[in-house]
């Protein structure tokens, strides 16, 4: 896990600083391409959410591979179905037709809330289950650090049957968690730049007014599909969850048509990227070539 924590920003003197600062070139701007890349990691969408579901799948099964030749169960826990091509996200207004956001009821493991590993694992005895996390993640003090694009510094584990998985998708350890950290942490970011951003701010107005005129109260698109997952989490009936969100879904359809929202959305999430570090760019351009690489790996 990342502990987070707040790196104080520290200014160092270079050889050369006290004959005064030097004048230097402007930085290049980004290329077409880096900027495409940048934003399709930090872009909920059809895509992305199947290229989790796909390294996710492909990692328990490593997982229990690995565990097995150390003599030890591992349940694989099922990640769902597949999330359609076409899904709205809160990100990306989908193509499918009627429009969903690919909501599904629990089943299984899923719907106790409980995946059947993790019961597993809390029904060994205390040194056994020890014994089995330590194969499985490592060592609790076999760490690595990892400093993210904001400054927050932390640290991630390095060890066990979970590592090998990782470095045997991505190439290593460190590149699985930039995939999953580095988008994350630079959306963070954004998130705070949309709150005091007036043509985000004016667009979600206009969508939140025009979503209440259709009786919905959500703030935000995240938030009305996260309010789905919840009922879908509470067991709700699969009928009524399949026709409660896709008429959620027309009206958010109609409503972004309406506001604008998610073109202003891209529109601000652009000019956001062009506004931050060659090397925050950088990372992110490598984090979707890792995670290309590791999806290829995956399906072999």
């Amino acid at each position: 896990m990342l502990s987070a924590i707040a790196l104080a920003a520290v200014l160092i003197c270079v050889a050369g600083c006290a004959a005064g600062p030097a004048s230097r070139p402007e930085p290049a701007a980004p290329s077409a391409r880096t900027l495409q890349r940048a934003a399709a990691v930090l872009t909920s969408d059809a895509t992305t959410l199947r290229h989790r579901w796909r390294l996710f799948q492909a990692q328990q099964v490593l997982d229990q591979q690995c565990m097995r030749k150390l003599g030890l169960r591992y349940l694989i826990t099922s990640a769902g179905p597949e999330p359609p091509a076409g899904i709205t996200t809160a990100d990306v207004l989908g193509t499918g037709s009627p429009p969903s956001y690919g909501v599904a009821a629990k089943s299984g493991d899923a719907a106790s809330g409980t995946p059947a590993q993790d019961q597993y694992v809390r029904s060994l005895p205390a040194r056994q289950r020890d014994r089995y996390v330590t194969a499985l993640n490592g060592p609790a003090d076999q760490l690595a650090p990892l400093t993210l694009p904001s400054g927050m510094k932390g640290s991630y584990v390095n060890g066990g049957c979970t590592a090998q998985t990782w470095a045997r998708l991505y190439g290593s350890v460190r590149a699985a968690f930039e995939d999953i950290l580095v988008p994350q942490d630079v959306n963070q970011l954004f998130t705070s730049d949309l709150a005091s951003d007036r043509h985000y701010q004016a667009a979600l107005g206009r969508w939140q007014r025009c979503m209440a005129g259709d009786g919905r109260r959500a703030q935000t698109p995240a938030a009305l599909i996260h309010s789905l997952k919840g009922k879908a989490a509470q067991g709700m009936n699969p009928a009524s969850l399949d026709r409660e969100q896709r008429a959620a879904a027309m009206s958010d359809r109609r409503c972004d048509a309406e506001s604008g929202l998610r073109a202003t959305l891209t529109a601000r999430r652009e000019a956001f990227l062009r506004q931050q570090p060659q090397t925050t760019l950088s990372r992110l351009e490598d984090v979707w070539q890792l995670r290309h690489q590791a999806l290829r790996r995956a399906a072999l």
